[in-house]
């Protein structure tokens, strides 16, 4: 009758959904499109975006609470190109330069991000941080011509050259916005968004990947 009693009472107790393991860290590879703010020179309506750039990189994180992590990137873009096209005066002759710049940057950024919900299978997050980049530029300039008012012809007074590369490291703010999506248990698919600040916007960087949690 007890062992009856007994079976009866713990069949009536509650069973616990089972919960996933709570994540520590996870890595991810991303590939994404960067765009860099440059400014023409005396050219306002020139377009001041080298567009287009591709992107690629990785990531770790270590999750402190459920929700809050830091995260650590390393990433690198292709070369992104820039024609400019200006008014030059010469020995008091007007004329004109027209140059490509090529630029392109390797980066580590350091940031904290707030992750929403727990155990979902889709987590939007929101952060910040700083971004140290070395950037390196290439210029490329044509040869260089004034107008001559007492030939009236433009005559070459500078030949085809190249500056650089020119290396320089600069540190910038940055905000994100972004989500992570989970195919299983623990990998999952990510996106973000980061802007990035020097003064004024600088870098406006579209990331998608995949990870994995441990």
């Amino acid at each position: 009758m007890k062992a009856l009693l007994l079976l009866t009472l713990l069949q009536a107790q509650p069973v616990a959904a089972p919960q996933p393991a709570r994540q520590r860290a996870d890595i991810h590879v991303v590939a994404g499109w960067q765009n860099l703010h440059r400014e023409q020179p005396e050219q306002p309506s020139y377009n001041d975006w080298i567009n287009g750039i591709f992107y690629g990189g990785v990531g770790a994180g270590w999750y402190w609470t459920d929700n809050l992590k830091t995260q650590i990137d390393f990433g690198a873009g292709t070369k992104g190109r820039q024609y400019r096209y200006e008014q030059v005066t010469i020995g008091g002759n007007p004329g004109y330069q027209s140059s490509r710049v090529a630029v392109s940057q390797q980066s580590l950024a350091i940031g904290q991000q707030y992750q929403f919900f727990r155990n979902a299978w889709f987590h939007p997050h929101i952060g910040g941080g700083v971004d140290f980049a070395r950037e390196t530029t290439t210029t490329e300039f044509e040869a260089t011509t004034v107008y001559d008012p007492v030939t009236r012809v433009y005559r070459q007074v500078l030949p085809r050259r190249t500056e650089g590369p020119d290396s320089r490291y600069v540190a910038r703010p940055f905000v994100e916005a972004g989500f992570k999506a989970y195919m299983t248990r623990r990998s999952f698919f990510t996106a973000d968004s980061r802007v990035k600040f020097r003064g004024e916007i600088d870098e406006v960087l579209f990331r998608v990947g995949f990870g994995v949690d441990f």
